[in-house]
């Protein structure tokens, strides 16, 4: 009964063999007739403006003093092309860069040995200004930032909320890379 059964797998095995293996390709068959040419659409209206008018400032230089004597410091920028609508839909970007070429975002608070607190302020329209204040301290001395300054104007081009992009989350580097700036 065993050797019966056995050979009932044997044979069943040689069937699903031979089934897979003597298919074979069939032949192409014929090309079929060739499509109809559409017609070419009109020119769309241009979209709004994107991204890729980004403005940025070359290195600015410190106007912070050399030894700041009471708790609080701070600066103006001039920077013509922040208008109105770029201050309503647009996003400023400000960094700082020290002595050693390390590029930080500001706002930016330093807590520990140099307890300094860094802000931009919008004064307005083709202004603003940088601000450190002292945050254990009325004496800041030399302050972390006392060499040069840079700022990105990056043009609203989505409405809020539609931007995949988080361009206050990018570090300096990303932001550079993304809008090749020199």
């Amino acid at each position: 009964m065993k050797a019966m059964k056995n050979l009932g797998k044997g044979i069943m095995l040689i069937m699903i063999s031979l089934l897979i293996f003597s298919c074979s390709d069939g032949e192409d068959g014929a090309v079929g007739p060739a499509g109809q040419n559409g017609v070419d659409g009109t020119d769309g209206t241009d979209g709004e403006t994107g991204t890729a008018n980004v403005i940025y400032s070359d290195w600015i230089d410190s106007e912070f003093e050399e030894d700041i004597t009471d708790g609080f410091d701070s600066f103006s920028i001039s920077a013509p092309e922040l208008t109105q609508e770029l201050i309503e839909s647009g996003t400023l970007l400000v960094y700082g860069r020290i002595d050693n070429g390390t590029v930080y975002q500001l706002p930016l608070v330093l807590y520990g040995f140099i307890n300094e607190s860094y802000f931009v302020r919008i004064i307005e329209p083709g202004a603003f200004s940088l601000g450190v204040e002292g945050v254990a301290s009325n004496n800041i001395g030399a302050p972390f930032f006392n060499d040069v300054f840079r700022y990105i104007i990056i043009p609203g081009g989505l409405a809020a909320g539609k931007s995949t992009v988080d361009y206050q989350n990018m570090s300096y580097e990303e932001i550079v890379e993304h809008f090749n700036i020199k």
